[in-house]
């Protein structure tokens, strides 16, 4: 089985070069006060020499990094190598195994463990466990530590105290690294595990609806031929011609949607509307809606300063806004009212559309899991709907949030930057396009209250 690396090699480039950097900073500190405030006598230019060999390797690898875009595990290796290297040197110029920073070794083997393969931190492992057996034989002797403070602290205690420093801080900063990294590739792996399984049930929707879609037309057109006949033969009757007024109208409703359903399948996409200003789009939509739920009164207000846009009239991002609407339709009407909230706000090119209900509202885990998936809390609701709403906003980038609202229900907020929505200036000014002259705006459109 291969290692699951969690690591990218460029990223661990990244922290080796920064790593390194302090630790040139830290030896040349540390040999020229062992040298100059300590009075040791050390091959100075020597040690020097070392130091800056590493700072120049990490000059260039620092350029490297600025030019490159991928790296592989193999030069890790060698950079660990490198370091491993230099740690020899200046260890055979300073005492050897006697150091007190001997144990520094640790370090890349520690690294590789983490960030590489498994055969890689063996090679780093054996690598150290040869070059410190070779200090063991050849070496520059440092003269005898004497006593720093008083008592029993020498140089050779106090290095020693100075390496556990080191290390707590090491360990302390690998450790918390990878448990971050950690943490973020668990969130995302949650994530996608999520989105395939909400991806998966959509798809299936989807075959379903296409299915009904086909079905459905028959039914419909035996439904207004029979209206047509009832309107003929009970002229008379205005209550019933009120009646199959609204039977009509929501026909006509069910027809327009598989029309636009067939029309999206055929193109490949939903952009079968054309084109409209944002405040025209939300308009249609809620026009459309009213139509279809005579039986609430919604207050519609625009939010000023308003942008507006002109944007596809993408048609699933239409059903998507109809379907919370519905929801709190139900959920106002549920709950012994009639009444239904609107808000839409659009400022650097975001769009906010918030829906709230007079409902009883949702528990705090019913809002969590709304939208995530299939639940619902009507006897006799699908589920469906917010989970369709929540993956055709995503697909735009956005999102759907559920809140407490003041009035006791649910405030449901949309959040769509319409990035991918707007139409370029050259098609807007095109015949037909959202800058052409066109009527006055729907009533619907404008700031107000309908029923």
């Amino acid at each position: 089985m291969q290692d699951t690396l969690r690591f990218k090699p460029r990223q661990v480039l990244r922290i080796l070069m920064w790593l390194r950097l302090c630790a040139v900073i830290g030896q040349t500190i540390t040999v020229l006060g062992v040298y100059y405030l300590m009075g040791l006598d050390l091959p100075l230019a020597a040690l020097l020499t070392c130091v800056g060999l590493l700072a120049a390797f990490n000059a260039a690898v620092y350029v490297r990094l600025r030019l490159i875009k991928e790296a592989s595990h193999r030069e890790v290796f060698i950079h660990l190598m490198v370091d491993s290297l230099v740690l020899t040197a200046l260890l055979f110029l300073s005492g050897g195994p006697s150091n007190p920073f001997v144990s520094l070794y640790l370090v890349p083997i520690a690294l590789a463990a983490v960030a590489l393969p498994s055969s890689y931190a063996w090679w780093v492992g054996a690598a150290s466990v040869v070059l410190y057996g070779f200090l063991l034989v050849w070496f520059l002797p440092m003269e005898a530590p004497y006593e720093v403070v008083a008592g029993d602290i020498n140089l050779h205690l106090f290095g020693t105290w100075v390496n556990f420093i080191l290390s707590v801080v090491l360990i302390t900063f690998f450790v918390s690294l990878m448990a971050a990294t950690l943490r973020r590739q668990d969130m995302k792996l949650a994530e996608a595990r999520e989105g395939t399984l909400r991806n998966e049930q959509i798809v299936a929707i989807g075959t379903l609806a296409a299915g009904a879609a086909h079905q459905l037309g028959t039914p419909l057109s035996s439904m207004s031929m029979v209206v047509e006949e009832l309107r003929d033969s009970r002229e008379d009757d205005e209550a019933l011609q009120e009646d199959l007024d609204i039977l009509e109208s929501q026909i006509q409703v069910c027809k327009q949607t598989l029309a636009e359903l067939m029309e999206a399948a055929g193109n490949g996409q939903a952009r079968s509307g054309g084109q409209a200003s944002l405040r025209q789009f939300i308009g249609r939509i809620i026009n459309t809606w009213s139509i279809m739920r005579p039986d609430v009164r919604h207050r519609l207000h625009f939010q000023e300063p308003f942008e507006n846009p002109c944007i596809f009239t993408e048609q699933t991002l239409m059903h998507a806004i109809i379907n919370l609407l519905n929801n709190a339709a139900d959920a106002s009407v549920a709950n012994g009212s009639d009444r239904v909230q609107i808000d839409v706000a659009c400022r650097d090119g975001e769009l906010t559309l918030s829906v709230i209900d007079e409902g009883q509202g949702l528990d705090a885990d019913a809002m969590e899991q709304a939208g995530r998936v299939i639940h619902t809390t009507k006897p006799e609701g699908l589920g469906i709907g917010l989970v369709l709403s929540n993956a055709t906003v995503g697909r735009f980038g956005g999102s759907v949030t559920l809140l407490p609202a003041d009035t006791g229900g649910v405030l449901s907020r949309i959040t769509l930057p319409l990035n991918d929505l707007r139409v370029s200036d050259k098609l807007a000014d095109e015949p037909g396009g959202c800058r052409q002259p066109q009527a006055a705006d729907h009533p619907l459109n404008k700031q107000g209250e309908s029923t």
